[in-house]
């Protein structure tokens, strides 16, 4: 019996250590309007060029983010993501986690809203919605992938949330003006064992 106690919180500290170490990840594309792309780093962000992109010229039209540290299970974090584009056109991006060995260690984060440059992003509290020839709802103004998961209650006080890791993401499209910073804000917490099924 006490073998089995022991063994069974065992398995609880695994899932709490689970459900707070993921790092949360941004991914920005302009290759298509060939837009370069400058990033800034923050006290909880990293910001680069995407280095397994072998071809600098396309590299320079890339950028990803991720957090310094891992997010947190138990409390939801605001992280803010900026950029200022060398043109004028379209910048597309996707939201998830950091990339693992395997797809069992890829770990998952909660979106639970999205605003830009301090203002609330278009249907950035995911309420608006629409539902797929596969019975999926998916915010409307954004795609998600088919692991990614929409939580109509998942976020901070039952308010709607999305369920991603590096694998399965949601994302969309933003016009931008040459020149002119652009700064995402996110508000993010690690996912439970409870949200994963």
């Amino acid at each position: 019996m006490k073998k089995i106690l022991v063994f069974s919180l065992s398995i609880a500290a695994l899932l709490s250590v689970t459900a707070a170490d993921a790092t949360f990840r941004v991914d920005f594309n302009s290759s298509k309007d060939k837009i370069a792309l400058t990033g800034e780093e923050n006290d909880l962000m990293k910001a680069t060029s995407m280095g397994w992109v072998k071809d600098a010229e396309a590299r320079k039209y890339t950028l990803t983010s991720w957090s310094k540290k891992k997010v947190s299970g138990t409390e939801w974090k605001d992280y803010k993501i900026s950029f200022v584009p060398a043109a004028s056109g379209t910048v597309e991006f996707s939201v998830g986690a950091q990339w693992a060995k395997t797809p069992q260690e890829r770990q998952w984060v909660l979106v639970n809203k999205m605003e830009l440059n301090d203002k609330p992003y278009p249907n950035g509290d995911f309420k608006k919605t629409w539902t797929g020839k596969d019975g999926r709802v998916i915010p409307a103004g954004f795609w998600i992938a088919k692991g990614a998961k929409y939580l109509p209650a998942g976020g901070e006080k039952g308010t709607p949330a999305i369920l991603v890791n590096h694998d399965n993401r949601f994302g969309g499209k933003l016009k931008v003006e040459a020149g002119k910073k652009y700064e995402l804000e996110f508000e993010i917490k690690s996912a439970s064992p409870a949200d994963l099924k």
